[in-house]
């Protein structure tokens, strides 16, 4: 599936296209929301799908720069936590969300509690009344605060959102966040074959926390542990969007077959599934070690 090289013209168009990232700690509401920076992905057409079918999305929207991390989730946990909106038992935490037309209404599981298990990535636990971020023994020390959360279901990831007042992004607008009008295989602009092991996190490509999760915005051109990374934002300055973590997002899989859809590919697969059109599909209800998410804002 290897496709032709992005052309030196489509190359001139990338970089001229302008982005616009902000940071706003606070919902729509002036309310929270926890300390987010956003991109603006403006209303026009973009490339989709391994065809690289043109479409469109009529309006504006903002997505967040980084995956929500560790630290952000928790503090939504203990917001949540104290207002009363979750249940946490020794091993979940539990939430209501009201359905939709395939899952009824009801308390679904959000988080799977715990101590680290096979994996590089963190996770948070709940001991002596309070949220904490457990770190990964045996592996790269380092502080997992800023490492994507995973271990989240959709529900999860939805309950979240909805607490802030964002959305998560349709696969639409994951995609035109990630490509805009390139054409690439890559947010940053190369194609299906070529070197990315410095530009993406993924199964054995060598950085510091192989395999597991990486920092959020990492790939931005730093050397981190002797680790040389390269600036590989999208077109609107949006990071991470190849590897690290599967992004849930607001779509079914059809109007026939119901799995949430998922975007980005994640730390344990091969380049093969960092294509910003690949999709992949779970069960919302599924906790993974390489599931994650952002938001969107409008």
């Amino acid at each position: 599936m290897k496709k032709i090289k992005v052309s030196l013209i489509m190359l001139i168009m990338v970089s001229l296209i302008f982005f616009s990232c902000s940071k706003d700690s606070t919902g729509p509401d002036g309310s929270g929301g926890g300390d987010f920076e956003w991109c603006t992905v403006p209303a026009g057409e973009y490339t989709y799908g391994w065809g690289d079918t043109i479409k469109t999305i009529d309006y504006d929207y903002q997505i967040m720069k980084y995956e929500v991390n560790n630290q952000q989730y928790v503090d939504y946990l203990e917001e949540a936590y104290a207002a009363g909106d979750i249940t946490v038992t020794s091993s979940t935490v539990e939430g209501y969300y009201p359905g939709d037309l395939n899952y009824s209404a009801g308390n679904y599981v959000l988080y799977s509690l715990g101590t680290p298990l096979n994996c590089n990535c963190g996770r948070i636990s709940f001991e002596s009344g309070g949220f904490i971020i457990n770190v990964p023994t045996g592996y790269f020390p380092g502080d997992f605060d800023n490492h994507p959360v995973v271990y989240v279901t959709w529900f999860g990831s939805w309950v979240f959102s909805e607490h802030y007042g964002f959305s998560l992004p349709t696969e639409h607008e994951w995609e035109k966040a990630a490509r805009g009008m390139t054409g690439a295989d890559y947010p940053w602009g190369e194609n299906y074959g070529d070197d990315i092991s410095d530009n993406a996190n993924y199964g054995n490509s060598g950085d510091p926390w192989d395999n597991g999760t990486t920092p959020v915005g990492m790939y931005n051109g730093q050397t981190i542990q002797g680790f040389q990374t390269t600036d590989s934002s999208s077109p609107y300055g949006v990071y991470d969007m190849a590897g690290n973590v599967w992004e849930w997002t607001d779509s079914f899989w059809s109007e026939t077959f119901f799995p949430r859809v998922q975007r980005g590919g994640g730390w344990p697969r091969d380049a093969t599934e960092l294509q910003s059109w690949c999709r992949g599909g779970s069960s919302p209800t599924i906790i993974s070690d390489c599931h994650g998410f952002r938001c969107v804002r409008y």
